[in-house]
């Protein structure tokens, strides 16, 4: 178990130098065996993750690198397994503190006795749209990680109109949709962040033009 965790680090980290360091991971990986045969693999993997790390942080490929595992972890994600606990544990995003939808209704309203059933048969719809929020965001995060940005593109366009449709829908039916247009705005606040990572990407790894074969 102990070697199966080593080996694991130890890729981690020559992920992280990625092809720009070859030599460099090559050299470390030799070393590795070395270790592991001196019954330390763990602790020389852990230091190279941290050398690493160190590297990365020193290169601009490096941090376009960190920068984009952040936003996909560290944003992302985190939106998406919200919307998916929401949609499954009966809203309880959209209505912060309030009993799901049925602590959404309008009370003492005119429209109340006359949409109650309408607010209950509305429960799958509403829930059917975070859960394509929730695999939006996550096909986003996917494809920048694979630096497929076509797909980063349509994606976050069906992901927004999806958070546009949440919000219509909630309008129509009287419902507080404050916390959804919250929810589109950090949507727009991620897509806005992505054209930016797009831009950096497109410089980062600007196509070296070809030489001349007359010159």
């Amino acid at each position: 178990m102990k070697m199966a965790v080593a080996r694991a680090v130890m890729a981690l980290a020559v992920c992280c130098l990625g092809e720009s360091r070859r030599q460099w991971s090559l050299a470390m990986q030799v070393e590795f065996e070395a270790a592991a045969a001196d019954g330390k693999p763990l602790l020389f993997a852990i230091g190279c993750l941290a050398a690493a790390g160190r590297e990365m942080l020193t290169r601009e490929e490096g941090r376009f690198v960190l920068t984009s595992y952040a936003l996909a972890l560290g944003l992302m994600l985190p939106m998406a397994t919200l919307q998916i606990g929401c949609a499954v544990l009966g809203l309880p995003y959209l209505y912060a503190g309030q009993s799901g939808l049925r602590g959404a209704l309008l009370q003492g309203g005119a429209q109340e006795a006359l949409l109650r059933g309408v607010y209950q048969a509305a429960v799958p719809s509403l829930s059917l749209l975070l859960l394509l929020l929730a695999l939006g965001h996550l096909r986003i995060a996917w494809a920048m990680l694979e630096r497929d940005w076509p797909r980063v593109r349509r994606a976050g366009m069906l992901t927004l109109a999806a958070a546009a449709t949440l919000i219509l829908f909630m309008g129509t039916l009287f419902l507080d949709s404050t916390q959804a247009v919250l929810q589109a705005a950090i949507l727009a606040i991620e897509l806005a962040t992505l054209s930016v990572v797009m831009r950096w990407h497109a410089q980062l790894f600007r196509p070296v033009p070809a030489e001349d074969p007359g010159s």
